[in-house]
């Protein structure tokens, strides 16, 4: 019963990363793809950049009180 709580837990985490990885990749070729300026379009990507583990670390620390 351990064993399989464990499985589920690691698929379910997995999940999380390749869905956010997903959405990221959705985002940045939304920025190459808009017909905004170089600067715009740069600070979008800048905005959509974090990996999902910066971004899980990030969340933990802020989660804990701690600042970003």
């Amino acid at each position: 019963m351990k064993y399989a709580l464990l499985i589920l837990a690691s698929l379910a985490l997995s999940g999380c990363a390749v869905v956010y990885d997903y959405a990221q990749e959705v985002a940045q070729s939304q920025c190459a793809s808009s017909n905004s300026n170089p600067q715009d379009r740069r600070a979008c990507e800048k905005r959509n950049a974090p990996a999902y583990d910066d971004y899980e670390a990030r969340r933990k620390r802020l989660k804990e009180g701690q600042p970003g």
